[in-house]
């Protein structure tokens, strides 16, 4: 039986075609450009310029320019008020858009939960942790108080009187007064500013006796001799402030861990949280994050990527709540 040479060639076709078909999308997903971002980013610092987030924000913008790691520049805007809340949910309210992003730190877990309705970390995508900032207790150098054993002795001569400066209310600094009191069982009397800025000078201004300071909030100070540092809320001495006790060396068990990290809005491309988490992971292998600076400020780097950073936020969040519920902040 003779085969039909019009089904012979039409069959022919057919396959060369479906052949055809199969190479173009092999190809093109081979030619498949990587997301990058196309027009400037809004880099996103929700607390007042001069503190720790405004520092963090500006040196990373800094360095993604001088490495060229990003092809269009960082913007760094101040969004400041309600603790953080009021830059947080603004880049919460950006869903799908990948020209946010947002420094990111403890506070902004703990601020939502005494806010009903303020964004959480569940309305953002974490992008990144990349260091532990250290918190200290300053004072200026006239003061009374050489140790932190004279802070409790006189607290616990004038319970609820000693005054203890710090960066908004139930967040870090708040938080980590509230584990001396109890470490110490002594009773301070908490001062929220709106940032690292205005806590330093508020210290320097006599309007109170000491402050919890990260050490790149206190630098000039701690350079400039204005400022003694008392204790280290860390397991172990800061390589920078080697003469700097820990509060455990001095008997009482406080250990705070405040983070710093990146965030974005919500529901951006997976091809975009790549991007940004390649971006700032080659950027803290550069030696101006290196030295200039998590030494310079003496943090920990503490690298974590999306997926990490969000189970580890989820994790420190019911710390957190914890916490608020013995200062009477939640219920």
């Amino acid at each position: 039986m003779r085969r039909s040479w019009v089904g012979t060639t039409s069959m022919r076709l057919a396959v060369g075609v479906a052949l055809i078909a199969v190479l173009v999308v092999a190809l093109s997903g081979l030619a498949a450009p990587t997301w990058q971002p196309t027009r400037p980013i809004e880099f996103v610092a929700p607390y007042a310029p001069g503190g720790g987030s405004d520092v963090l924000a500006r040196t990373i913008a800094s360095i993604v320019d001088a490495e060229k790691l990003s092809p269009v520049p960082l913007i760094v805007v101040n969004r400041v008020g309600g603790g953080g809340t009021v830059g947080t949910s603004y880049v919460a309210g950006k869903r799908g858009i990948p020209h946010i992003l947002l420094t990111y730190i403890s506070g902004q877990v703990s601020a939502p939960l005494m806010a009903p309705g303020a964004a959480t970390w569940r309305d953002l995508t974490m992008i990144a942790r990349l260091a532990i900032d250290e918190e200290l207790i300053y004072v200026r150098t006239d003061s009374p108080y050489k140790t932190i054993k004279d802070v409790v002795a006189a607290a616990q001569q004038r319970p609820g009187a000693v005054t203890i400066a710090g960066t908004a209310t139930g967040q870090e600094d708040h938080m980590v007064t509230r584990l001396f009191e109890r470490a110490a069982k002594i009773r301070l009397r908490y001062v929220p500013f709106r940032s690292g800025g205005e806590v330093m000078a508020a210290l320097m201004g006599g309007q109170v006796e000491m402050a919890w300071a990260n050490p790149n909030e206190a630098a000039p100070q701690w350079e400039a001799k204005q400022v003694r540092a008392l204790a280290v809320a860390r397991e172990t001495r800061l390589p920078g402030m080697p003469d700097v006790p820990t509060f455990r060396e001095q008997g009482y068990d406080v250990t705070f861990k405040m983070f710093r990290g990146i965030a974005a809005p919500p529901e951006i491309p997976p091809e975009a949280v790549a991007f940004y988490e390649n971006m700032l992971k080659r950027m803290t292998e550069s030696p101006r994050w290196k030295e200039g600076y998590l030494k310079r400020y003496m943090l920990t780097e503490a690298w974590m990527g999306s997926k990490e950073f969000t189970a580890f936020v989820a994790q420190q969040e019911e710390v957190f709540r914890r916490i608020l519920k013995e200062l009477g902040l939640i219920k």
